[in-house]
């Protein structure tokens, strides 16, 4: 008696579990390609949440790499070379100071600045004397009594004077008097920053030195990429770059390669892809190392996907994709190429597929 109400009670359990699975069946369960775990039907607003993306075949874009570094623009450079020879008696700047067209930098004693001083007197009487002679000659040659001989000759000296005379007063405007009658004033030809700098006290200068100082505008940079010869093909003159450093890593820089060179540097065995970049902030320091980011469309066509929605579990790459509100799967895919943000696919999916894109692992651990 017993193992019959036994046996009668075993019978009535499994009647119950074949109603349940019965009826989750009619509920709409959904079912899985590469996982046997059941998932309830969601509803379109939940599905939303996941934002699952149609898939579609695109050209395959590749991402270039190329190392660089930041350098003067040499076409706002300006190395300041002396005129005359002297002693530096006060230098007002300092190597990576900020001047301003006009600003002085410093002050010089020259002998030769005394003696161009003393000249352009000279020369400023003898122009009146010239001035009055020519004057002279034009109305005995009226008068006929000086020749047309004598007229170009007053002429051509008062002209000959005027030159030496504007020659020194130009060479003299390079190096106005100071407050002191014996100093002489270098000034800054242009604005920008100081970036050479052999202007010391009691520094004696020359004509045929090196540049006092250089001077550059580095609100406007350069940016010379290395391009190896592997990579050649797929860089071109007025590409669109982005340039980003160390430095900053949350800052990205844009600009276009402006020019591709065509020989090969002999040193570094590569060619230079030449960027210019707008440098108003001043945060691209000559001399900071650099990576240049370049997108290359090639021939190719595959799926893409944002890296959010492939999971890599145990060496293996997974999407799941969405059939319908009821049906979930996950599924192995192989990855042919990886950007920084997204993915192509060259099996596993296919042009017409929705796959997750958000929440992918969450849904994938339920349904593996």
């Amino acid at each position: 008696m017993k193992s019959k109400k036994n046996f009668k009670m075993v019978f009535m359990q499994l009647l119950c579990v074949s109603f349940l699975l019965i009826s989750c069946r009619q509920k709409g369960k959904p079912t899985h390609s590469e996982g046997k775990s059941d998932h309830p039907c969601i509803s379109d607003s939940e599905l939303k949440t996941f934002q699952p993306l149609k898939v579609e075949n695109t050209p395959v874009i590749k991402e270039l790499r190329l190392t660089g570094k930041v350098v003067y623009n040499p076409n706002k450079v300006l190395n300041y070379v002396s005129l005359v020879s002297g002693t530096i008696v006060h230098s007002y700047i300092s190597l990576g100071d900020q001047v301003q067209k006009g600003q002085v930098l410093a002050e010089i004693k020259s002998n030769e600045l005394n003696e161009m001083q003393a000249e352009v007197i000279q020369l400023k009487a003898d122009l009146k004397v010239a001035q009055r002679e020519l004057e002279s000659i034009q109305n005995f040659y009226q008068d006929q009594v000086a020749s047309e001989r004598e007229l170009i000759r007053a002429r051509s000296e008062k002209e000959k004077i005027e030159a030496e005379l504007n020659k020194l007063q130009n060479n003299l405007q390079l190096y106005p008097q100071g407050k002191e009658k014996s100093l002489f004033q270098i000034r800054a030809p242009q604005s920008g920053f100081i970036v050479k700098n052999r202007m010391v006290n009691s520094a004696q200068i020359s004509t045929d030195g090196e540049p006092l100082f250089t001077l550059s505008d580095t609100r406007q940079v350069w940016v010379n990429l290395n391009v190896h010869a592997s990579n050649l093909g797929a860089v071109q003159q007025g590409m669109p770059i982005q340039i980003k450093t160390r430095s900053y890593p949350d800052r990205v820089f844009h600009g276009k390669i402006q020019h591709l060179s065509n020989i090969v540097d002999p040193e570094e065995n590569v060619i230079k892809a030449r960027v210019v970049l707008e440098n108003k902030s001043l945060l691209l320091k000559p001399g900071l190392f650099v990576e240049g980011l370049i997108k290359a469309e090639t021939e190719l066509k595959m799926p893409r996907l944002p890296a959010s929605s492939v999971i890599y579990q145990n060496n293996d790459n997974y999407v799941v994709i969405i059939q319908d509100s009821c049906k979930i799967d996950f599924r192995k895919v192989e990855v042919f190429l990886s950007n920084e943000k997204e993915l192509y696919i060259e099996k596993g999916v296919h042009p017409g597929d929705v796959v997750v894109t958000k929440k992918a692992l969450l849904l994938f651990g339920e349904l593996k």
